[in-house]
C-alpha cells in the first residue's frame, strides 16, 4: 500500500493484495478486510471502490473508534430537525450521502451492541431511518468494513452480534502486516522520501545503512507507522541523505494498547510462538519492557493467572524446560 491511493509494493503479498482488489471490484459483494492498525485497510477499500463501477459516485470512510457512542447513530444515518437538543437543522447520514458510491466502515469492532442491531437492520433492508423519523429511505452504496480484531472471539465474548457477523463476512480478505513483507520497505520508503522531497522542494535520499535499520526493525504499528518514521528522519536529516541516527522509531502512546494486543493476538490466534514473536523483538529492542509485561497481562487474565497454562497459550513448549526458561527471563526482566 502507500500513503496515497496506490499499491505500490511489488512483493507477493502486495501481488496477492492486488489480485483480491481486482476480484473485489468486479463484485457488488459486502468485503470485511481483517488486519493490523496501519495496515493499509482504508486504502485497500478506496482502490476496490476506485477499480469498481461505482467510481464515479462518492468513497465516504468513517472509523468507529473516533466518534463518540452518543454520535454514531446522527453520523451514521442523519437525523430531522430537533430530534435531539442540538439537532438544530436536517441532516443526512453519511449513508445517504455515499449515495450509489462505496460506504467504508472501520473498527467495526468499536461500535456498541445496540448500533450493531441498526447497522444489521440497515444492511438487511438496504434503508435507513433518520433519527426522529419514521420514514425510511432506500439506500444504494457498497459496504466495506474493516476491523483489527477476532470478531469469532468478540462474538465468545458477547462484544459482537453473530448474526451481523455473518452478514458483514462475504467476501473476507486479510491483509498482511509489514513485518511479513519486508521486500516491499524499500519502496514504500523511497516513495515516502519522494512525497516529502515534493512538499518541500528538497532532493533528499536514504543511506544504505539507514535502510538496513529500517529492515531490521519489525514495524508494529506497520505502514503508517513507517511513514511517521520516514518524516520524521527527513526533518532530523543534516544535509542530503538520511543516516541511522536519523531514524528514531518512537510508538506513540495511543498506539501502545493496540500494538500488544496485535502481538499477543498473532501468537493466540495464530498460533505463532511467544520465542518468535515476542521475544526475539523484545532482545532486539522492537518491543519495550513495558509492551511485553502488557502481552503478559492479557495471557494471564485468560488462564486466570496460571503460568503454566500461559506458556501453552502463547506456544512457548510443553515440558519443564521451556516453564524454567520461560519463568527465568520473565523473572530477569521484572515482567
Amino acid at each position: 500500500m502507500s500513503s496515497g491511493k496506490r499499491i505500490i509494493g511489488q512483493g507477493k503479498a502486495s501481488e496477492e493484495i492486488r489480485g483480491f482488489i481486482l476480484r473485489a471490484s468486479k463484485i457488488e459483494w459486502t468485503v470485511l478486510l481483517i488486519g493490523e492498525t496501519g495496515v493499509g485497510k482504508e486504502v485497500v477499500a478506496s482502490n476496490i471502490h476506485r477499480l469498481s463501477g461505482r467510481r464515479d459516485n462518492p468513497f465516504i470512510a468513517l472509523n468507529c473508534a473516533t466518534i463518540p457512542e452518543y454520535l454514531a447513530e446522527s453520523e451514521l444515518f442523519g437525523h430531522r430537525k430537533g430530534a435531539f437538543t442540538d439537532a438544530k437543522e436536517e441532516r443526512a447520514g453519511i449513508i445517504e450521502v455515499a449515495k450509489r458510491g462505496t460506504f467504508f466502515l472501520d473498527e467495526i469492532s468499536e461500535c456498541s451492541l445496540s448500533l450493531q442491531a441498526k447497522l444489521l437492520r440497515v444492511l438487511e433492508e438496504r434503508k435507513v431511518r433518520r433519527l426522529g423519523e419514521n420514514k425510511a429511505r432506500k439506500i444504494k452504496a457498497r459496504f466495506i468494513f474493516a476491523t483489527n480484531r477476532d470478531l469469532e472471539k468478540e462474538i465468545k465474548k458477547g462484544r459482537f452480534r453473530r448474526d451481523l457477523y455473518y452478514r458483514i463476512n462475504v467476501l473476507k480478505y486479510t491483509i498482511p502486516p509489514l513485518r511479513e513483507r519486508k521486500e516491499d520497505i524499500p519502496l514504500f520508503v523511497e516513495n515516502f522520501i519522494q512525497e516529502v522531497n515534493e512538499e518541500t522542494k528538497e532532493t533528499k535520499k536514504i543511506s544504505v545503512e539507514a535502510m538496513s535499520k529500517l529492515l531490521d526493525y519489525s514495524f508494529p504499528g506497520n505502514i503508517r507507522e513507517l511513514e511517521n518514521v520516514i518524516r520524521r528522519a527527513y526533518v532530523f536529516a543534516r544535509g542530503n541523505e538520511i543516516k541511522p541516527e536519523d531514524i528514531i522509531f518512537e510508538i506513540q502512546k495511543e498506539e501502545a494498547e493496540e500494538i500488544v494486543m496485535n502481538f499477543y493476538q498473532i501468537m493466540v490466534s495464530k498460533g505463532k510462538s511467544f520465542w518468535e514473536v515476542v521475544h526475539k523483538p523484545f532482545l532486539n529492542r522492537d518491543l519495550t519492557r513495558k509492551q511485553v509485561k502488557g502481552i503478559i497481562d492479557l495471557g494471564l487474565k485468560e488462564t486466570g493467572g496460571s503460568y503454566k497454562k500461559l506458556l501453552s497459550l502463547f506456544n512457548a513448549g510443553k515440558d519443564k524446560k521451556d516453564y524454567k526458561r520461560f519463568m527465568k527471563i520473565i523473572e530477569a526482566h521484572k515482567l
